[in-house]
């Protein structure tokens, strides 16, 4: 040991990481491999004596640096990646991984397989068709290089990718063989069955490392609120696992303490993919735990040290990963803080917190603390409510992975073929507690200034200041024990008199009786969601936030369900629901597409997956995107499904709808174009429920106005505005004629469309109307009650009841009027759908550019909705939809 209280290999890893660093910045290693030899020089004529700290510290660091400068000057550099394919493709290609979806779209890292040579890409893929790793593909679309001069250029090409390509058709020539990551990506789809969405992405991140599952804007709230290595596969993740399960066998024999700890790590690594990141920090991890629960914590430091040294000296380009600084920082944090704060912890809490909870406590405070400093640094950005939240969520872990396995068995079993009903009363512990998690993360990342983003003239020096204070932390507080050890007897006497009777602390339980009280307050609280949401029924309407699409739900007093639309994600369609439906009654009664645009379809396909459906409409027309021959695809073995046009009539509950637009035998089964050809077909619903009137139009332009309003449309009390409030829609007549009280535009956050436009909000506020917007009040729900409308909305600027709404700030930009549906530059459509005129459909059958080769399956229609006329079954239904007996895979 020196007198820093390091080993010689520690400081040899800091010399080496120092030499590392300093040379990846761009000094090369001759500059570092001169500094490196004055060091050593300066460490051997230090000190008066041998063995003195200060010369082995820098005989030691000087060394290491030494070493890695040799390794950089002599050793073999890493090769650049290959250069692009210049041909303009299609590629075949194989699916090395999946990331996180992005806006609907898959995100993966192909390998192109091209005139003889491999290259490297980061894609991003349609939704549709799913793929997994191991896949071959072919894929088309546009390739680029890596950015110059920028964070993600430097980052492809440090992990040896070519550039990135943006797919525009992906097809799957083979699927993977039965591989780890599959198993992986079974066990996540098991858990879909089993958990709702954000719980079952959660669950998937903290239990095998599919971090690509997890709701985006929830890992952003993870972010946020600093505990965002709840997800993270890293020396954190796999430590706190294995010091849990060291603690809870406190008491065995050590040799099994051991081995449990190594299999529960192995185990870890296993689950989490095996991929060099994950290695990488279970070798750290390891070593230290290992250290510490085989008696030996005093060579854990050295360990550590050697595991680092060797890393580095093989590749030193992992010094600039900040995944691998991280994971050596949390590693280290563990090791030097873990149990004075554990012990801190428990003095706190007068012995009333349990072990293990203070243990917890005390893992995750030494590695945020040891982290800040390079958090600091790297991303210039800190987590102020970062202590609290950790407080609060990690004792919650365990419990949670708990129930999350719980669940996996649960999912698992309805996959083999058994009851859904099983899987879901297996998922709905691991539920509530997930929920519980989810629910203080989003508490902590909404407080105001929860994390600050410094400049980097701050950012630099805050955490140089952090990084001395955390040094200095151990030396004051031992300097507080000393001082506090020194006072007279009398001095603490108040704090060593006894308890008063009543006030000793809590009785110890035993790990069966700790397990009946979690399992009975987790049944309970189980309990109370199921009599609040029975009890808090009303009629209402949600517009949900789906990004630059639509998606309604609609719900009763009785429970029953209709969802019109499904937005242009799939994934946060899914979440959007779930967050509003009970995991115990995944059930939609009826699922309305308006139109086969992309941004109003994509996300059905895995709502029929996940939701019994009880029965499908549609207007008739084929789609020309992915998303649509998804949903045609699931509908083939789905439930019953037909068409809606103008006279059909639907009753759900207490809810009446009936239905305006299209006519029968005006709906071409291929449209004419991408663009107004598809809008104009959209299905057109008013419905009214307690007196109150509401209009849904689909994405209907200016050319279908007139024909409604000279059939006569009454005045309404709530309006989904047509087309996204673009600015050929929502006509002045048309306005003139419904005066809605409130009116909802569901339009994407900066999309590039320019919804909704300023015309048609201003058209809307001067009637009167409450305008409401999803790309900045998020989902707006509007309760349809007997005494009026109540409104209230999740985002930034919700309004709630019957309060006033502030003047909603509108946006311009270039308008386009394709609904997300990419034409062809050049294309003949490319002009016809930038025009701001539209005429009703016609009954022609078109073909555009972009219509994709399966066709409507008519076999499959409905055969009560036959072409042309109203379904006879909602003219005459009475009450609710029944929900009908659903067939084929994955109901």
């Amino acid at each position: 040991m020196t007198g820093g209280g390091l080993p010689r290999a520690a400081w040899a890893a800091v010399g080496v990481a120092a030499g590392a660093g300093v040379s990846n910045a761009g000094a090369g290693p001759l500059p570092v491999l001169v500094a490196a030899l004055l060091v050593v020089a300066a460490g051997a004529g230090a000190g008066s004596r041998l063995g003195d700290p200060r010369r082995t510290t820098l005989l030691a660091a000087g060394l290491g640096a030494v070493v890695v400068a040799l390794r950089l000057l002599l050793g073999p550099g890493a090769s650049p990646p290959p250069p692009l394919p210049g041909d303009g493709g299609p590629w075949m290609a194989v699916v090395e991984s999946m990331g996180s979806p992005r806006d609907g779209q898959q995100v993966a890292r192909l390998r192109l397989v091209t005139e003889g040579t491999e290259v490297v890409v980061a894609a991003t893929l349609p939704a549709f068709p799913a793929v997994a790793a191991g896949a071959t593909v072919e894929v088309g679309g546009r390739l680029r290089p890596p950015p110059a001069d920028d964070p993600y250029g430097e980052y492809l090409r440090r992990t040896g990718a070519s550039g990135s390509l943006d797919a525009r058709s992906l097809v799957i020539l083979e699927p993977p063989t039965f591989t780890l990551q599959a198993a992986r990506d079974g066990a996540g789809d098991a858990l879909r069955l089993a958990l709702p969405e954000p719980e079952a992405g959660l669950a998937a991140g903290i239990l095998i490392g599919l971090r690509e599952r997890v709701d985006r804007d929830l890992a952003a709230d993870f972010a946020t609120a600093g505990v965002s290595h709840v997800v993270a596969i890293s020396g954190w993740n796999i430590a706190i696992v294995a010091a849990l399960v060291g603690a809870a066998l406190r008491g065995r024999p050590r040799r099994l303490v051991t081995f449990a700890v190594l299999g529960t790590v192995a185990a870890y690594v296993v689950a989490a993919g095996g991929s060099p990141s994950v290695v990488r920090a279970a070798v750290m991890a390891g070593v230290v735990l290992l250290a510490r629960e085989s008696g030996r914590a005093g060579r854990a430091a050295a360990a550590l040290g050697a595991a680092v040294t060797i890393i580095l000296l093989i590749d030193p380009a992992q010094v600039g990963d900040a995944g691998f600084r991280l994971s050596v920082l949390a590693t280290a944090g563990l090791l030097a803080w873990a149990n004075p704060l554990g012990a801190w912890i428990a003095r706190l809490g007068g012995g009333r917190a349990p072990r293990w909870l203070a243990e917890s406590l005390g893992i995750s405070l030494a590695a945020q603390a040891a982290t800040l400093p390079d958090v600091l640094a790297t991303f210039g950005r800190l987590s102020i409510v970062s202590p609290v939240v950790n407080l609060a969520v990690v004792p919650l872990v365990p419990v949670a992975m708990a129930g999350g396995v719980l669940a996996l068995g649960g999912g698992a079993v309805t996959a083999l073929g058994l009851p859904p009903i099983l899987g879901t009363l297996a998922g709905l512990p691991g539920w509530i507690v997930l929920h519980v998690v989810i629910a203080l993360v989003r508490i902590g990342a909404s407080v105001p200034f929860a994390a600050v983003t410094l400049p980097t003239g701050v950012a630099q020096p805050l955490a140089a200041l952090t990084a001395v204070a955390l040094l200095a932390a151990p030396r004051a507080l031992q300097a507080m024990r000393r001082r506090r050890r020194a006072r007279p007897r009398g001095a603490s006497a108040a704090a060593r008199r006894p308890a008063r009777p009543g006030s000793h602390a809590i009785p110890h339980l035993s790990p069966g009786h700790r397990a009946a009280v979690v399992t009975m307050s987790i049944l309970v609280a189980i309990c109370v969601a199921g009599l609040g949401e029975a009890t808090g029924r009303t009629t209402r309407i949600t517009v949900l936030d789906v990004g630059q699409g639509d998606a309604i739900l609609l719900e009763t007093r009785s429970g029953a369900r209709m969802l019109v639309d499904g937005g242009p994600d799939p994934d946060r369609i899914l979440v959007a629901l779930d967050e509003r439906i009970p995991p115990w009654d995944r059930r939609l009664d009826v699922v309305v597409l308006t139109h086969p645009h992309e941004d109003h379809v994509a996300g059905l396909a895995r709502i029929l997956e996940r939701y019994t459906v009880g029965r499908v409409y549609e207007p008739g027309m084929r789609g020309p995107g992915p998303g649509w021959a998804a949903w045609h695809a699931e509908l083939r073995d789905g439930p019953p499904h037909g068409l809606l046009a103008t006279g059909a009539r639907l009753r759900l509950g207490e809810v009446s709808m009936s239905v305006l637009w299209p006519d029968p035998g005006t709906v071409p089964l291929e449209p004419r174009d991408t663009g107004t050809g598809i809008n104009n077909v959209s299905i057109v619903l008013l419905g009214e429920a307690n007196g109150r009137r509401f209009l849904l139009m689909g994405d209907v332009e200016e050319g279908i106005d007139p024909g409604l309003l000279a059939r006569g449309l009454p005045r309404v009390d709530l309006l989904k505005v047509a087309h996204h409030g673009s600015r050929t829609a929502t006509t002045q007549a048309f306005v003139d004629a419904v005066r809605p009280k409130v009116a909802v535009a569901s339009a994407g956050a900066g999309n590039t469309y320019g919804h909704p436009a300023k015309p048609t909000l201003d058209r809307l506020r001067a009637s009167g109307a409450r305008v409401y917007r999803t790309d900045q009040d998020g989902s707006v729900a509007v309760e349809l009650a007997d005494d009026g409308l109540h409104v209230s909305a999740t985002g930034a600027r919700a309004a709630h009841t019957t309060s006033p709404v502030r003047p909603a700030g509108a946006r311009t930009a270039s308008i386009a009027f394709t609904c997300a549906i990419p034409i062809p530059e050049g294309s003949p459509l490319a002009s016809s759908v930038r025009r701001t005129g539209s005429t009703a459909p016609s009954l022609g059958a078109g073909s555009g550019d972009w219509a994709l080769p399966t066709g409507y399956d008519r076999p499959h229609d409905d055969p009560r909705t036959p072409r042309g006329r109203p379904p006879a079954d909602l003219a005459r239904a009475p009450g609710l939809v029944p929900a009908a007996r659903m067939r084929g895979r994955g109901r």
